[in-house]
């Protein structure tokens, strides 16, 4: 049973792995390897809960631990501490080891985040054939309708700033006499201009992908016989460029047919080469210890069903009201007949009198 004073919060589960977003699912990773057993995840579409407003953190009593590096450190102080059930994974590192590790974790942050971004968002296909429907399905009213566009465009000025921004190609109007010429050219010029791009996004693709593939070096690990914090955070990303099934799947296939090393071993029919990822084949054999659902959520979902009901209640008191209040009245022909008759009766006693007045004066 797990431990419910440890509880991750991170984004939801997708694709098999344990989360969408790579510094969650190295968090869950991590934890699974440091402290099995002993903590809860709790799936979250609100990054505003976190302390840095960012996904993941760790909750520990009234202490909050947000950020990969953060969460890391404070299971490094437990073990430290001897808490039961708690492993530091990296503390056969040397003092050059552990200086590389943290050098390494920018890289791979600045690098494969970068990649694993561009394909999320920087892809124009990938994001509304896949990004955008999985996000939507996963919040709720109103947030979905503008949360994922916002969220793609605060990865944009990264994203461009890297080279790893594809935006979609739109069509020019031209109103010159010449306007159907014009529109061909320019639809080769825009071909071309996607043809370079694409080729500029796969070198440097290659040139990430074979730096990480040189430092395995056939090694089924980074530094030790066993996975450390940096073999997690690698894995996480490399994970989440494998799995997803993404329309614009160019630099999957590249990752999955030339870098063997660091595919994940079952997405392979046989693998050249001992994989990095081969303890985390989350299609099989790692499953979710907890997902928790929000307080909050839930609090929100009942109270906009007690206004529905409140609203269509007043709606139906409202319509009995006026109905009510309406009274329709039906003449016939055969009234006003005889109402016509009874004012000519009154008529014709009015004069009689009248002549009977005169004739007694």
């Amino acid at each position: 049973m797990p431990d419910a004073s440890y509880v991750l919060h991170v984004w939801p589960s997708q694709w098999g792995l344990q989360s969408l977003d790579p510094t969650c699912l190295a968090s869950v990773m991590y934890l699974q390897l440091s402290m099995p057993g002993k903590f809860q995840v709790a799936e979250s579409c609100d990054p505003d809960m976190s302390p840095n407003g960012h996904l993941p953190f760790l909750i520990h009593g009234h202490l909050a631990h947000a950020s990969f590096p953060s969460i890391v450190s404070f299971v490094t102080s437990l073990s430290r501490a001897r808490a039961s059930g708690v492993r530091n994974i990296d503390a056969s590192l040397s003092a050059s080891q552990r200086a590389q590790s943290i050098a390494w974790w920018s890289h791979v942050e600045a690098s494969l985040g970068d990649l694993v971004s561009h394909m999320f968002f920087g892809v124009d296909a990938n994001f509304w054939g896949l990004t955008r429907p999985t996000l939507t399905s996963l919040m709720p009213i109103p947030q979905r309708y503008y949360v994922p566009g916002r969220i793609r465009e605060s990865y944009r000025r990264r994203l461009e700033t890297s080279g790893l921004w594809r935006s979609p190609a739109t069509e020019q109007e031209h109103k010159s006499p010449f306007a159907k010429n014009e529109k061909k050219r320019d639809d080769h010029t825009s071909t071309f201009t996607r043809a370079f791009e694409r080729e500029k996004v796969m070198e440097k693709a290659r040139t990430i992908l074979d730096l990480y593939a040189r430092l395995l070096d056939g090694k089924k690990f980074l530094f030790e016989a066993h996975p450390t914090s940096l073999d997690v955070y690698l894995a996480a990303h490399i994970l989440l460029l494998a799995n997803p099934p993404f329309p614009g799947s160019v630099l999957q296939i590249l990752l999955l047919e030339k870098y063997t090393s660091l595919a994940p071993p079952y997405e392979l029919a046989a693998p050249s080469k001992p994989s990095v990822l081969s303890l985390f084949t989350f299609g099989r054999g790692v499953t979710k210890e907890v997902k928790a659902s929000n307080p909050d959520d839930v609090r929100f979902q009942r109270m906009r069903w007690v206004w529905v009901a409140l609203a269509l209640g007043a709606a139906a008191f409202n319509i009995v009201q006026f109905s009510k209040s309406i009274v329709i009245l039906s003449v016939d022909d055969d009234d006003e007949e005889g109402d016509e008759d009874e004012d000519a009766y009154d008529e014709g006693v009015d004069i009689e009198i009248l002549e009977e007045d005169k004739d007694e004066d």
